[in-house]
């Protein structure tokens, strides 16, 4: 199995998503490490709750950053971080019955994943905020995600 491992071509340019997309990574290599060395059940256990816990709260963060910058694109980055983390928790209870295979599948699936979203999505928000576009976050573009409930971090 291919190693997931950070590199510098992920880098969006804004330190705190880079340092947790890194923490991402290395939680991934720390499952798949865990599985191949046989580590014991609650210890892979105890990996893939901190990779969906450090996951929810980079998604916060995420979207507290483009709700500030008023990036047009919000609710559809959102949308795609509902549905992996929907994806995640069916394959967490699947981890539940099998779990040397389902965490390497997790692992798997949430590196093909991230590597996607860096390159399609998060460059996309970096760019925007980059280039000069971004506004200081409107007040009535953040109550109208609440009232939508698109965001929670208020």
């Amino acid at each position: 199995m291919a190693k997931l491992l950070w590199k510098s071509q992920y880098e969006t340019g804004i330190p705190i998503i880079d340092e947790q997309h890194k923490r991402l990574f290395e939680l991934l290599e720390q499952v798949q490490d865990a599985v191949a060395s046989g580590n014991t059940q609650e210890e892979i256990r105890d990996l893939v709750q901190a990779l969906m816990a450090d996951t929810r709260e980079h998604f916060r963060t995420e979207e507290a950053i483009m709700a500030h910058h008023g990036f047009p694109d919000l609710l559809a980055h959102i949308r795609e971080h509902e549905l992996l983390m929907e994806k995640l928790e069916d394959l967490h209870h699947r981890f539940e019955e099998n779990q040397d295979s389902m965490a390497l599948m997790m692992s798997t699936f949430m590196g093909g994943w991230l590597r996607h979203h860096i390159n399609e999505g998060d460059f996309s928000y970096a760019q925007f905020i980059k280039s000069g576009q971004a506004t200081s976050g409107s007040s009535d573009l953040l109550l109208a995600l609440w009232d939508q409930g698109a965001i929670t971090f208020l």
